[in-house]
């Protein structure tokens, strides 16, 4: 976020996103109060830019850090390690699957959550644009592969195993971009290894996406 303004007794924000400046009306006082300039959100806004959602995310943060100093290109790499199980309750599951991703026995549980709630009629309430989370769950610890804001677009992931690899595909869709990353993972290391395999560069302009199926 950029800056806050207070216009005929209006409060509005000021926030970067995909290389514009977007002003926003916020109409709760309590929250604008609490928003502090330079700090790192995710966003959700409606036709009419007024402010419908917005959290804190250290994860955007460094995410957004990194990409002003580098672009990521076909065969960079990157390592996710494990971490402790995290709470998904306040999300809303798109789709899951049970897999034994390192043939120990037991299963664990892929999930791909996204930030935005479920309407009166059940139907998922998309924003222009809205955080997206996939995740390996065990009983002892997470992976977590995809945690990022994506401003209209969609993520699409597919898990395999490649002779005695278990691999995860995901297909990451925007505006102005499309990737697809690779994360294999590494049984002695016991870490998943990404890779991006595909991403548009140049000025890129989205003509159609095919429609979310969630």
């Amino acid at each position: 976020m950029d800056e806050k303004s207070t216009e005929d007794n209006k409060n509005y924000i000021t926030i970067g996103a995909n290389g514009e400046n977007i002003k926003l009306e916020v109409k709760d006082d309590d929250i604008f109060n609490g928003l502090e300039e330079k700090q790192y959100y995710i966003v959700g806004y409606d036709e009419d830019n007024i402010l419908k959602s917005i959290d804190v995310n250290e994860f955007i943060k460094d995410l957004v850090v990194n990409s002003m100093t580098e672009t990521p290109t076909t065969g960079d790499t990157f390592t996710i390690s494990s971490s402790e199980p995290g709470k998904f309750d306040d999300l809303t599951l798109l789709d899951s699957s049970k897999i034994d991703y390192n043939n120990d026995g037991s299963e664990e549980t892929i999930s791909l959550y996204t930030v935005a709630g479920k309407g009166p009629d059940g139907q998922i309430a998309w924003d222009d644009g809205q955080n997206w989370t996939l995740v390996i769950q065990g009983s002892d610890k997470d992976y977590v592969l995809f945690d990022d804001y994506i401003q209209l677009g969609s993520l699409h992931f597919y898990a395999y195993f490649e002779d005695e690899d278990f691999v995860v595909t995901t297909v990451q869709s925007g505006t102005a971009n499309l990737k697809l990353t690779e994360y294999r993972f590494d049984k002695e290391k016991d870490e998943f290894i990404g890779t991006v395999r595909f991403v548009t560069t140049g000025n890129v302009n989205m003509i159609h996406q095919a429609p979310l199926k969630y």
